[in-house]
């Protein structure tokens, strides 16, 4: 075991669970390290004690970057945090509500969070000096707060504030992100000379503790608890971590969904916001600054292995044409679960796999026994198999499974089915095996899954054996209804990469280059492929059934209405205000009725995720119960995922009904609440067009006329996506921006796009009855004019368009902006 170390910037708490994780999970032992995790105290400066050979490794702050401008020879590795999470924390009776406020107060600071740029920034960016200050030593307590030992403390967003809440204070924070300073944090580093010199260290270390984070954020329960039992010599409340948790969690994650991330553009972000503050004097070399070795495709090969893929330059590969999910030949194109893990192995060493296309499985093995593959994708160690082939350690786990009628019985051994005949893949690994643990069992050879099962589907045997991936693969895909899974083999299918063996040196870099494929990269190869048996799985039939009842039951609806209108019409008919009434009455219905087209898609949308929930957890129940494999946590786990999934569908329903209803009922409504309904019944269309909604909404409750406003909100979403998707191209960026404030007795609600606005020849007639911009056939031109009766004559308020220009990350767009505004109170007149 190769000994290290790393020195943690703070106190102990769930900011350093990943290395608590990669030390206590043993992934650090797994790569070879015994690895030391130094304590913090205040008299510490993490970068000298790297610099100075007491630690190998540190995590620490973005000041690293003027540190590395002032001369220090230190090496970037990665940033736990995507954004900081360091604020300056007061107090909220102190009344400090400005920056500039805090000169002259006490602030409770260590020597090191001195040098922290992000803090430093946002100080110097209102002409704040750390002089103007009374500088203290930090107690990490905030009970110096709240007994006016210090007005001020640096802190983190994800502890302090919950702790003074915990005591029963508000605090007021003074975030640096608030002030433009957007910068890294929990930076990982070592000096140069140590990267260089010890490669092998840097990267094994530093896989292992992005590990350790995954973990602790896939198990926060069970990390939270380690902490609280290990690691707590704060004394945090198990509370207290789960929040610090959870708070992390929002500020870790990349774009793409990996923790670790450093990007050189942030960096030279960062690099020039220090330079105009007057933070840094010297000029940086990025690409001295981030070290990416540790991430490259190298596998520390050793030079022999180097010199035979130099010669080699490309590989062969065979494959099973037809063995889905796993893999299939398609357009002269390896696809499947090992084609994407082939692809990966591609990269990390650096030479071409090249396909050696095949019709059939016998065919491809015939192939490798002539030496015309180098390897084979996905292969079983077996003994006739070990005559020509090494084999790498297996990346991918099967059950064997049985493939039946679907009103075939329960099969849980082989021997009850001795007469009948099954099917069995020509020179499948498994074939050979179950041939020669079984010879009493009339199998026959077919040459792919299609063919087994559809012997199964004509009754002509009565079996298919496979895994069941594939078994299950096809049944979702080509045979649901016909025939199930009816039996299950103890044994494992335990599958790798299958190599010539007369080159044993292209079996150690495929085992290596295997070894190093990340648990997230598994998980993302497996969810891809796993989630089209899922979505294949839904009973359309039984959705499309759902769907036409409703729109029979609105059609009714609507037919009682209509006559309703017409009987009240007839008895009032010499009462022209009241004619009118009735004919915009009709109008909103119009208007709902054309939109009802949009919202039956809608709601397809929306089932289709809970009824797959529904049907895939009601299949596992009945899987694992035939296998006996069901334990009362699955059970009772897939019962509450199934009453959670009927419950939406049922609110999905209530949904739809309220948009229909023609009641107006003036009711306490939370505006937050009125923007979610009107966006979650928009959420699939605008998702389809891949509209991004940015809401910076304002919490407020007034009495007002819910159903109506909803109608007004979807009409302009309506509207707003409509131009989206006529004017800007799919792969530019189409947003939609939600405003809402409170201005003296008014909510307001602005709505705007960025779709280039409207024409200023047309834009004083968009709320003019039938009037449209729309082709004839996609629009009925009511929906504005509905929206202005609707906000005008029940709402009792105003709404007004205008063509602005704006700025978002950035970048100037222009777009139409939607104006309502509402009395925060109307009567029942």
């Amino acid at each position: 075991m190769k000994k290290t170390s790393v020195q943690l910037m703070w106190l102990d708490q769930f900011q350093f669970a990943g290395f608590y994780v990669a030390k206590e999970k043993g992934f650090y032992k797994d790569v070879g390290l015994d690895v030391e995790l130094k304590k913090y105290n205040s008299s510490i400066s993490v970068l000298d004690e790297v610099i100075n050979k007491k630690a190998d490794f540190g995590t620490n702050s973005s000041s690293l970057i003027v540190d590395k401008s002032n001369g220090k020879n230190i090496v970037l590795l990665g940033s736990i945090f995507q954004s900081s999470p360091l604020i300056l924390l007061a107090l909220k009776d102190s009344k400090l509500k400005y920056l500039n406020d805090i000169k002259n107060k006490t602030l409770m600071i260590t020597n090191e969070q001195e040098r922290f740029a992000t803090f430093s920034s946002m100080l110097t960016s209102k002409g704040v000096n750390l002089s103007d200050l009374n500088l203290i030593n930090h107690s990490f307590n905030v009970d110096d707060l709240i007994n006016k030992k210090t007005d001020l403390m640096l802190a983190y967003t994800t502890n302090e504030p919950f702790i003074l809440r915990e005591k029963g204070y508000e605090s007021t924070i003074f975030n640096p992100k608030d002030y433009g300073f957007d910068f890294y944090e929990e930076l990982i580093f070592t000096t140069n000379e140590f990267a260089q010199n010890n490669p092998e260290i840097v990267k094994d270390f530093y896989k292992a503790t992005i590990k350790g984070w995954e973990y602790a954020f896939e198990n926060i329960e069970e990390t939270v608890n380690l902490i609280l039992n290990k690691y707590n010599s704060q004394n945090k409340s198990l509370a207290s971590l789960l929040f610090e948790a959870n708070e992390m969690k929002k500020l870790v994650y990349d774009k793409n969904g990996k923790i670790g991330t450093i990007t050189t553009e942030k960096i030279n972000l960062i690099i020039n916001t220090y330079r105009v503050m007057g933070l840094l004097n010297n000029k940086i070399d990025v690409d001295d600054l981030i070290y990416t070795k540790h991430l490259e495709n190298n596998l520390f090969l050793t030079n022999e292995e180097k010199r035979y893929l130099k010669k080699k330059t490309k590989i062969t590969m065979c494959v099973d044409p037809n063995w889905m999910p796993f893999e299939k030949i398609e357009n002269n194109k390896h696809v499947g679960i090992a084609a994407d893990y082939i692809k990966i192995i591609e990269n990390k060493i650096q030479t071409p796999i090249v396909l050696v296309p095949t019709k059939t499985w016998n065919e491809s093995m015939k192939k490798g026994k002539e030496k015309k593959c180098d390897i084979f994708s996905l292969v079983m160690s077996t003994p006739e198999r070990e005559k020509y082939l090494n084999f790498t350690i297996p990346y991918l786990t099967t059950p064997l499974v049985i493939a039946a009628n679907i009103n075939a019985p329960f099969i849980d051994n082989l021997e009850q089915i001795k007469d009948q005949k099954l099917a069995i893949v020509n020179n499948y690994a498994y074939a050979e095996i179950l041939k020669i643990k079984h010879p009493n069992i009339h199998f026959i050879d077919v040459p792919n899954i299609n063919e087994g099962l559809k012997l199964v589907e004509k009754g002509e045997i009565f079996g298919f054996i496979g895994s069941l991936a594939t078994v299950g693969y096809q049944i979702q895909n080509n045979y649901i209804g016909q025939l199930k899974i009816t039996g299950k083999f103890d044994d494992t299918w335990n599958l790798g990469i299958g190599s010539r063996n007369d080159e044993p040196i292209l079996n150690s870099i495929l085992n290596k280059a295997i070894e190093d494929i990340s648990s997230a990269q598994k998980q993302e190869i497996l969810n891809k492929w796993i989630s089209i048996n899922y979505q294949k799985d839904i009973n359309y039939k039984l959705l499309i059934s759902i769907i036409i009842f409703i729109l029979a039951l609105v059609v009714i609806y609507r037919q009682y209405l209509l006559k309703k209108l017409n009987k009240k019409l007839s008895k009032k008919i010499s009462l022209e205000i009241k004619k009118n009434e009735e004919k915009n009455r009709i109008l909103i219905q119009q208007s709902r009725m054309a939109s009802m087209g949009e919202m039956l898609e809608n709601i397809a949308h929306q089932w289709r995720q809970p009824l797959s929930t529904i049907s895939v957890c009601a299949s596992g129940i009945e899987l694992k119960k035939r296998f006996n494999s069901l334990d009362d946590e699955e059970f009772f786990q897939s019962i509450n995922h199934i009453k959670q999934a009927t419950t939406y569908l049922s609110n999905t329903i209530d949904d739809f009904r309220n948009f229909f209803s023609n009641e107006k009922i003036i009711s306490e409504i939370s505006i937050t609440q009125v923007i979610n309904k009107a966006l979650d019944l928009m959420s699939p269309t605008l998702n389809t067009h891949k509209v991004v909604v940015i809401k910076d909404t304002q919490e407020t409750k007034f009495l007002s006329l819910e159903n109506e406003l909803i109608q007004v909100l979807m009409n302009i979403l309506v509207n707003a996506k409509d131009a989206l998707k006529e004017k800007i191209d799919i792969k530019e960026k189409r947003y939609i921006f939600i405003y809402i404030y409170t201005e003296e007795n008014n909510l307001i609600i602005k709505i705007k796009d960025n779709a280039k606005g409207i024409d200023e020849k047309i834009i004083d007639k968009v709320f003019e009855p039938y009037f449209t911009t729309k082709h004839k056939f996609n629009g009925t031109g009511i929906g504005l004019y509905m929206s202005k009766l609707l906000i005008d004559k029940h709402l009792k308020g105003k709404i007004e368009v205008s063509n602005n220009t704006f700025f978002y990350n950035d970048k100037e767009y222009l777009g139409a902006e939607f104006t309502i505004t509402l009395p925060l109170e109307i009567n029942n007149d």
